[in-house]
């Protein structure tokens, strides 16, 4: 099934260059304590991505390159983010407490919006670098339409990274060592394999 090539290429490449990644990896970690550097770090992961899948291999340089670059451009997406998270965990907190047989359907509609919305999020960074221009609005619009056209891509990747992500959690080192990269090379090859598959991006050749 065409769907899990992304997540049989992401495991080669990942294993190819684990020093590199793990290297990349670490410093994300690292630069991530300093929150100021953690949304463009983490911009700065998918741009990797996007060059490994293309066949460039990872550097630490083109990562902290990648850091610049992407600095205002990422903290604004954080900010918005962080604002309709804000709201939508509000409007939760709003309607779970609503004492009207209203309260419970609109409860249940903003918690499908919000899964929906952090669905969506996990294209967002990839449609950025994939995009001709990287327009934020753009991004977000064309993740919001790949989720609606694709549900079942978009379900297994985000289960797979959440489980690695929730394993992480228990288990700290692989965290610092491998996870955040893992995360953004599954979000990015499954992208870009999906746009291949529809003919809206030429297919790379081997």
């Amino acid at each position: 099934m065409w769907r899990f090539n992304a997540l049989r290429q992401v495991a080669v490449d990942v294993y190819n260059w684990l020093l590199p990644l793990a290297a990349i990896n670490i410093l994300w970690f690292l630069l991530s304590l300093t929150i100021v550097l953690f949304p463009p770090a983490t911009a700065a992961l998918y741009e990797i991505a996007y060059l490994a899948k293309k066949g460039h291999g990872p550097g630490v340089q083109a990562f902290l390159e990648a850091i610049r670059r992407w600095l205002l451009k990422s903290w604004l997406w954080a900010i918005v983010s962080l604002l309709l998270l804000f709201v939508g965990g509000l409007a939760l907190w709003f309607y779970s407490s609503l004492q009207h047989p209203i309260g419970t359907p609109l409860f249940i509609v903003v918690s499908a919006l919000l899964l929906f919305g952090a669905a969506a999020q996990f294209y967002v960074w990839p449609f950025l670098m994939a995009q001709e221009k990287a327009y934020l609005r753009q991004a977000v619009r064309n993740a919001a339409f790949t989720v609606l056209a694709d549900p079942l891509l978009a379900f297994i990747y985000v289960s797979i990274s959440l489980a690695l992500v929730i394993v992480s959690v228990l288990v700290v080192a692989p965290m610092a060592l491998l996870t955040p990269v893992m995360v953004a090379f599954l979000g990015m090859y499954s992208l870009l394999d999906w746009l291949e598959h529809h003919r809206l991006i030429p297919k790379r050749e081997p």
